[in-house]
C-alpha cells in the first residue's frame, strides 16, 4: 500500500510539474505561448477569417465565452450601413499595418493569471501589447488583449455602437 500511495504521489507532483513548466516554456500545444502563436497563424497578417463570421470557429477556439460572444456581437449585429467597434485590427492595435520585428515573449505567470507579451513595429512605431489568457476547462484561451492607456479589447468592444 506505501509503494502505490508513493507511486501515486511522484505521479502527482511529476504531472503538475510538467504543467507549469508548459505554462513557462510554452511547449505544450495548449500552453498560453502556443494559443497566441497559433492565433497570428490563423489570422495570417488580417487575411485569414478571423475576423469575419465564417471564423467563427476560431472564435470559440481562441477567445474565451465572453471575448468570443462580443466578436460574434459586433460582427453580426452592427448595422450594414454602420462600422462596428472592430475597426481596426485587434491582433495589432490599428487599422494598417506594415509589421516588423514581431515577437511573442516569455508567458508571465502571477498565481492563476498569465499574461503573454507581445511586440513589434508597425510602420517603424514600436508596438506591445499583453494577451490576458484564462483557462477554461483546461484549455487556455484569450480573455482579453490589453493594448496599454488604459484600452483593452474588452472595453472597445463593449461600448455601444452608434
Amino acid at each position: 500500500m506505501k509503494t502505490v500511495s508513493l507511486a501515486l504521489i511522484f505521479l502527482l507532483v511529476n504531472s503538475f510539474g510538467s504543467i507549469a513548466f508548459g505554462v513557462q516554456k510554452g511547449k505544450s500545444p495548449n500552453s498560453p505561448t502556443a494559443v497566441v502563436r497559433e492565433l497570428y497563424k490563423v489570422h495570417r497578417n488580417g487575411y485569414g477569417p478571423l475576423l469575419e463570421k465564417r471564423g467563427k470557429k476560431y472564435h470559440e477556439k481562441f477567445f474565451d465565452k465572453n471575448l468570443a460572444g462580443l466578436i460574434w456581437k459586433d460582427l453580426t449585429e452592427t448595422p450594414t450601413d454602420m462600422v462596428g467597434n472592430l475597426d481596426f485590427d485587434p491582433l495589432y492595435n490599428a487599422q494598417d499595418i506594415k509589421i516588423t520585428k514581431f515577437r511573442i515573449g516569455a508567458p508571465i505567470v502571477e498565481g492563476e493569471k498569465v499574461t503573454v507579451p507581445v511586440s513589434f513595429n508597425n510602420f517603424g512605431k514600436k508596438t506591445s501589447m499583453k494577451f490576458l489568457m484564462v483557462n477554461e476547462s483546461g484549455v487556455w484561451k484569450i480573455g482579453n488583449i490589453d493594448y496599454g492607456e488604459d484600452t483593452d479589447l474588452v472595453k472597445l468592444l463593449s461600448t455601444p455602437i452608434n
